[in-house]
C-alpha cells in the first residue's frame, strides 16, 4: 500500500464507505438500545451481603393505581418487543412497561436456524451439540434446542408480520471453508433491508450531517423492532413508557401475581393473571457489579457497549421471588478495543473503538512472545491475554494489511471486507465494516497515540513498551513459520499464517468490548425462572440476557447472532407456552 500516515487512514474514511452502510456494521454488534433494567428508586433494595441485596417491603408503596392484565412484559428491547407483539397477536391483553421514554430495537445480526429462506441446510441438532460444547455442558440444552429449532419458524412469523412495512429478509451463507481454525462455523446470520422513504432517509441524512457521527442515522431509521412494536400496538398492546419496574408480586404460596412499578411519585401494582415476562437486560452496566462477578472478563475491557441502565436490578427482582442465576459468569465481549500502551484495561475504560482488533493477526504479550493461535473464536485471545501481564496482547500488522484481512475471511461482524453475498432480488447483505471505515478508526487511533507506527519492528516494540528483542525473535520465528505453511507453534491455519515483511509496520493493544452479560437467571426450556430446587416458580418468564442455562464462560460469536436470535425466540416460546400451545 506504499507509505502511509495517520491522513492516509483518515483521508475519506466514513465518507467514503457511506454513513448508513457504516451505521449499519456499526449496530450489528452493538448494544439495541435501552432495555428496561429494574428498581431505579435505590431505596427500594436495602444492601445485604449478597450483591443483590433484599426486596422492599410492598406494604411501604405508596401504590396510586392498581392495572389488571393478562400479560405484563417488563423491558421493551428485544425479546419485550417480540414477547409483546407475539402476545398481541394471539389477542391476550398485554401490557408492556418500559423504564426510559424510548424503546430498544432488535439487533441486525439475527442468528436462526431453518427459514423458508435458507439455501444452506444446517443440522439444528447439531448446533444445539455444538453450542453445548462452547459451554463446556454447564448449560441446560432443553433451553438451547429451542432456538435450534424454532429459530426459523421465528425468524420467518416476524418477515411476515413487517413485509407491509417494505422489509425484505436476507440470508447471509458466507462462511467461507466453514471453519475457523480448529472451530466449525454454520450459517445462521439473518437481517432485513429495507425501504425508506425520501423525507426518513433526507431526515437522516441531515442528522449524520449536523453531527458528523454516521451511527446518527440508527435512530431516525426505523427498523425491524420499530415496525413490531407498530404490529404490537395494532394487536392491542398497551406501551407504557418511563414506568421503570421495581419487583414483583407473589401470592402466598410464591406464585408472581405481577408487579410493581413507579410512576411518578407513587407505584402502579399491574396484575397479571397469566405471567409476567421478565426481559430486563443484564448487568454490564454496571462496572462493580460486573467487577465482583466476573472480575476477569471486567479486567479485560476496555470500551463500553453496553446499555444504559442495564445494571442486573431484573435478575435481582427474579432472586428475591425465589430464583436463582447462573453460577459461571459470561460476557460477550470482542477484541475491538484498542488501548495506549501506558493504558490499563478495565473500568474506567480507556479505549478507542478499533475493529482490526480481532482480525487474526500475530498477537504478543509485554515479553514480545506469542502465545497462541490467534485464529479462534474473537473472545478466545482477550481470555488468554487475562493470564498474561497487565491482562495485554498487542496485534501486529504490517502494510500489506488490508490483503492479509481479505484473506482472513473472517465473518459475521468482524468481517471488514464487505461480503459478496446477495439476496434474492441480487441485493448485497451488506455484512462488512468496509476497509474506508477500518482505516478511518486506525486513523484515529493512531492520532490518539493508541496505534503505533514504526519502519522497523525494534522501532514498533519500543513504542509499545514491548521487548525488542523478544518480538524481533518473534516476528523473525513467525515469518519462518509462514514460509513454511505450518504453524509448528500453536497449529494456525496456513491461510491465515501471513508474514510481517512490508513495512511500516503497526501495532496496538486490545481490550475488549463490554457488550453485554448473558448469565442470568436459570429457566427451563419453557422459559419459566427456576427456583433453588430447579422447579419452576409459577407466573415468571424471563427472556434475553436477563436469562441463562444457556451460556457459560464464552458467547458462541461463529454463531453469528445467536444470542439475538435466542432472545426473539425464546420470547415468542414463552408467549405460546403461556398460551397453551407449547407443554
Amino acid at each position: 500500500m506504499g507509505n502511509l500516515d495517520r491522513r492516509s487512514f483518515l483521508k475519506g474514511g466514513v465518507v467514503a464507505a457511506g454513513a448508513a452502510a457504516f451505521a449499519g456494521a456499526l449496530s450489528a454488534c452493538a448494544p439495541s438500545a435501552p432495555q428496561e433494567t429494574g428498581a431505579a428508586d435505590e431505596t427500594l433494595a436495602t444492601t445485604g451481603e449478597a450483591w443483590y441485596g433484599s426486596p422492599a417491603d410492598p406494604a411501604t408503596f405508596d401504590v396510586v393505581d392498581t392495572v389488571d392484565c393478562e400479560v405484563l412484559v417488563c423491558g421493551l428491547g428485544a425479546g419485550g418487543i417480540t414477547a409483546a407483539a407475539a402476545a398481541a397477536e394471539k389477542g391476550m391483553n398485554v401490557i408492556a412497561i418500559e423504564k426510559g421514554a424510548g424503546h430498544g430495537s432488535i439487533k441486525s445480526d439475527i442468528g436462526v436456524i431453518g427459514t423458508r429462506i435458507d439455501t444452506v441446510e444446517v443440522d439444528p441438532l447439531q448446533m444445539l451439540n455444538e453450542h453445548t460444547r462452547y459451554a463446556n455442558g454447564w448449560c441446560d440444552p432443553r433451553v438451547t434446542r429451542v432456538w435450534a429449532t424454532e429459530s426459523g419458524a421465528t425468524f420467518d412469523w416476524i418477515s411476515d408480520s413487517i413485509a407491509e412495512f417494505g422489509a425484505t429478509p436476507y440470508f447471509e451463507y458466507d462462511v467461507d471453508e466453514g471453519t475457523h481454525g480448529v472451530w466449525p462455523v454454520y450459517p445462521t446470520d439473518h437481517g432485513f433491508h429495507y425501504t425508506y422513504t425520501e423525507e426518513e432517509q433526507a431526515k437522516a441524512d441531515a442528522a449524520v450531517a449536523e453531527s458528523g457521527d454516521p451511527a446518527a442515522a440508527q435512530g431516525i431509521l426505523p427498523q425491524v423492532g420499530d415496525y413490531m412494536l407498530k404490529k404490537a400496538e395494532e394487536w392491542g398492546a398497551d406501551l407504557r413508557y418511563e414506568t421503570p419496574f421495581v419487583q414483583l408480586a407473589q401470592d402466598e404460596n410464591g406464585k408472581v401475581t405481577g408487579a410493581y412499578a413507579k410512576i411518578g411519585d407513587g407505584y402502579v401494582l399491574f396484575n397479571a393473571s397469566k405471567g409476567v415476562i421478565l426481559a430486563t437486560g443484564g448487568y454490564e452496566a454496571n462496572p462493580d457489579l460486573l467487577a465482583e462477578l466476573n472480575p476477569d472478563a471486567a479486567a479485560i475491557g476496555g470500551v463500553s457497549m453496553t446499555q444504559a441502565g442495564c445494571e442486573g436490578e431484573g435478575i435481582k427482582a427474579g432472586i428475591w421471588a425465589g430464583g436463582m442465576k447462573d453460577e459461571i459468569p459470561t460476557l460477550m465481549t470482542f477484541a475491538r478495543a484498542a488501548v495506549a500502551p501506558d493504558a490499563e484495561l478495565g473500568y474506567p475504560y480507556q479505549g478507542m473503538t478499533c475493529w482490526i482488533g480481532d482480525q487474526p493477526f500475530l498477537k504478543v504479550n509485554l515479553d514480545g512472545a506469542r502465545v497462541c493461535c490467534e485464529t479462534a473464536p474473537y473472545d478466545y485471545p482477550l481470555h488468554v491475554a487475562a493470564l498474561q501481564p497487565e491482562y495485554k496482547l498487542a496485534s501486529i500488522w504490517d502494510s500489506d494489511y488490508q490483503n492479509q484481512i481479505v484473506a482472513f475471511h473472517t465473518i459475521g461482524c468482524s468481517r471488514i471486507n464487505m461480503s459478496d453475498t446477495v439476496d434474492a432480488a441480487g441485493v448485497p447483505t451488506g455484512e462488512g465494516l468496509s476497509f474506508p471505515a477500518c482505516d478511518m478508526m486506525i486513523g484515529a487511533a493512531m492520532e490518539a497515540g493508541i496505534v503505533q507506527q514504526a519502519d522497523t519492528i525494534e522501532e514498533l516494540a519500543e513504542k509499545l513498551r514491548v521487548d525488542p528483542a523478544g518480538l524481533t525473535a518473534t516476528v523473525e520465528r513467525y515469518n519462518e513459520l509462514a514460509a513454511k505453511g505450518v504453524d509448528e507453534d500453536f497449529g494456525k491455519p496456513a491461510k491465515d499464517l501471513l508474514p510481517l515483511s512490508k513495512p511500516p509496520y503497526f501495532g496496538a493493544f486490545f481490550g475488549g468490548h463490554v457488550l453485554c452479560t448473558l448469565d442470568g437467571l436459570r429457566i427451563d426450556e419453557h422459559m419459566r425462572v427456576l427456583n433453588t430446587e430447579r422447579k419452576p416458580i409459577e407466573g415468571l418468564y424471563a427472556v434475553g440476557n436477563c436469562s441463562g442455562s444457556m451460556y457459560a464462560g464464552s458467547y458462541p460469536e461463529l454463531f453469528i447472532g445467536n444470542a439475538n436470535g435466542r432472545t426473539i425466540t425464546h420470547a415468542r416460546h414463552a408467549v405460546m407456552h403461556i398460551a397453551g400451545e407449547v407443554k
